[in-house]
């Protein structure tokens, strides 16, 4: 049986995370790059030059080629709307960056633009794609641990590479930090926790300044669980950060990474749930999982009884470099994607919808934050 032929691909936007992604797709066999394009025409020749394609002077040189069926856009988010619906119409499928647009309502055209022409336009959430992260949800899902309650994240960003006049901090291009990086965020825990509504949140800027470099937010899921988010873009890049906590009825869950790597676990098991963990984590968990006796058999917590036999300390990594499981990340998020074009029934992990939802999100939280922008 024949397979099928390679997608023919463009990509707008040749800065340091569109050469990464370039890097990613040119050595998988479902993708054929065929060209770039940058507002900056020697970064784009300079990028074409490197990766053997075509050098476009301008996005809409490249939109308008007909050779390319896919087009990435690597760009700052108020381009993405213009760019898409260019793509769109002239009948391409389009992989967008996060966010989709900065405006619900935009995206909403884009996502009928979309159907009306049988093109998918999915964002680039690459989490999901992460196997760790359907491990944890694995977890979540099973009730090993009982319910879960409570979640956070917080990352523990640098802002090295964002100079005072990058497009980062200027909302009109970026949407802030809700809408430009948050929504990464709010698409993963919406993958661990299920549908969720914004019920708080707060910015603030950095002093004497317009760059919005801290938000928080709370959700709460339809589960009951409550959820905080934290980001700040005030630390040196060597010991950027990102940590998650998941609160469960018998222990929590610490996950590491804001692509995550690795997870702790603490909790009061009795021996079926240290079996039924210790079964999840088969074949891949290499480690011992610490079993400590405790005193009492019958433990109390949020009003119900329940057997604990151990005191239970684990933790799970991942052999693979960070940037490596970056990269087969975006691998497998464009194979995933292609296998849909190729075939409609394919049910893939992000679609169309998870880019809407998350930014649903977003706008929620930067008017509970006081930002009227749109």
């Amino acid at each position: 049986m024949l397979s099928k032929p390679a997608l023919k691909f463009g990509l707008i936007g040749c800065g340091s995370f569109g050469q990464f992604c370039l890097r990613a797709l040119s050595t998988i066999d479902e993708v054929q790059l065929l060209a770039v394009a940058d507002t900056d025409t020697k970064r784009a020749r300079d990028t074409a030059r490197e990766f053997g394609v075509a050098f476009c002077e301008n996005p809409n040189k490249l939109i308008s080629n007909p050779d390319i069926e896919m087009i990435h856009i690597v760009t700052p988010p108020d381009t993405h709307y213009e760019l898409s619906m260019a793509a769109l119409r002239s009948g391409k499928h389009v992989l967008c960056e996060k966010p989709l647009a900065l405006s619900l309502s935009e995206v909403d055209e884009m996502l009928q633009l979309a159907e009306e022409n049988g093109k998918i336009i999915p964002v680039n959430f690459i989490l999901r794609y992460v196997p760790l992260v359907d491990l944890v949800k694995k977890i979540i899902d099973c009730k090993v641990l009982g319910e879960p309650i409570r979640a956070f994240f917080e990352n523990y960003a640098t802002d090295e590479n964002l100079k005072p006049d990058h497009w980062f901090w200027n909302k009109d291009k970026s949407g802030g930090i809700f809408v430009e990086h948050g929504v990464h965020f709010f698409d993963l825990y919406s993958h661990w926790l299920g549908d969720a509504n914004m019920i708080w949140a707060y910015t603030t800027n950095r002093e004497s300044t317009r760059q919005e470099d801290r938000v928080f937010c709370f959700l709460q899921y339809d589960s009951g669980v409550v959820a905080s988010h934290y980001h700040g873009f005030d630390q040196p890049k060597v010991i950027d950060r990102q940590i998650h906590r998941l609160l469960f009825e018998r222990g929590d869950m610490v996950v590491h990474g804001w692509v995550p790597e690795w997870f702790e676990i603490e909790a009061l098991l009795d021996d079926s749930k240290i079996r039924q963990l210790e079964e999840i984590f088969k074949p891949t968990h290499r480690q011992t999982i610490k079993k400590l006796n405790v005193t009492e058999q019958n433990i109390q917590a949020r009003g119900k009884e329940f057997r604990a036999e151990k005191r239970v300390f684990t933790e799970y990594r991942q052999n693979i470099d960070k940037l490596d499981l970056y990269t087969a990340a975006i691998q497998n998020l464009v194979r995933d994607q292609i296998k849909f074009i190729h075939d409609r029934k394919h049910r893939r992990i992000i679609t169309e919808e998870n880019g809407r939802q998350a930014l649903r999100l977003a706008v929620a939280a930067r008017k509970f934050a006081g930002d009227s922008y749109r």
